[in-house]
């Protein structure tokens, strides 16, 4: 049986805008904000009497609803409450459809933990410097998303 593969657009759509880096961060702050807010009511309600150290416990639980966080809202709509406000989508960087549950799992594996994307950012512009894709992450490069503007 030949291996059937789907189209594959090669150039953008000219009605394709890709986001610019000031309006990724901004919607990343009002992400971060959201899942600290979450992580502190859990702390609150569950683990305010446990033995192990609070900031070990937060963090982890931090990293863990981020990545709930922005792969289910991601997978969903290509949007988290953070690109919904500012007016962005993380699309396929082929097609421009919204991506796969995979695809973003490993985008957003290292943008859930401020350090994590921080490095993540930082390699990413260095290796990613001239794309024509302004992708600013290493791992967008792995996951092969972009992200564009919408309004």
């Amino acid at each position: 049986m030949p291996d059937i593969k789907p189209m594959i657009r090669k150039y953008k759509p000219s009605d394709v805008e890709f986001a610019e880096i000031s309006w990724r961060i901004l919607a990343w702050i009002i992400d971060f904000v959201i899942i600290l807010l979450i992580t502190w009511l859990l702390m609150i309600l569950f683990f305010w009497r446990i033995e192990i150290p609070f900031v070990f416990v937060f963090q982890i639980l931090a990293y863990l609803i981020g990545l709930f966080y922005f792969c289910l809202l991601e997978s969903i709509n290509g949007q988290t409450l953070g690109k919904l406000i500012v007016g962005l989508r993380t699309v396929d960087e082929d097609t421009f459809k919204v991506s796969t549950f995979i695809e973003n799992l490993k985008n957003c594996i290292l943008k859930c933990h401020w350090l994590f994307c921080l490095i993540d950012f930082i390699i990413g512009v260095t290796q990613n410097s001239g794309d024509l894709k302004k992708r600013k992450r290493i791992m967008q490069n792995v996951s092969h998303t972009v992200v564009i503007k919408i309004r």
